[in-house]
Formats: C-alpha cells, sequence, structure tokens
C-alpha cells in the first residue's frame, strides 16, 4: 500500500507566488534624500538672515 500526500495546489494567479514573496524595502528617507532636506533647510535659513 502506498501512501500518497496531497499534491501542492497551484494558484489561480501565477504572479501571487512572486508577490508574496517580495519583501518589503525600508521606509525610511535614504542618505541622499536626508542631504538634500539638510541643504534645502540651510539656504531656507540663510535667505531668511537677509
Amino acid at each position: 500500500m502506498k501512501i500518497r500526500g496531497k499534491a501542492p495546489r497551484k494558484p489561480r494567479n501565477p504572479l501571487v507566488v512572486l508577490v508574496k514573496q517580495r519583501k518589503a524595502g525600508s521606509h525610511a528617507p535614504t542618505a541622499k534624500v536626508q542631504r538634500l532636506r539638510e541643504k534645502h533647510k540651510l539656504r531656507k535659513s540663510l535667505k531668511q538672515e537677509q
């Protein structure tokens, strides 16, 4: 007597597997964005002093 396990079901949409495996990226701003923000703050503060 052979023991048979259940075969894995195929998803209806083949892209579902890819979407579930995708890892979300960081939501923190990158170093480039932070440098640009600091640059804008500096320009704004210098402009206000004049």
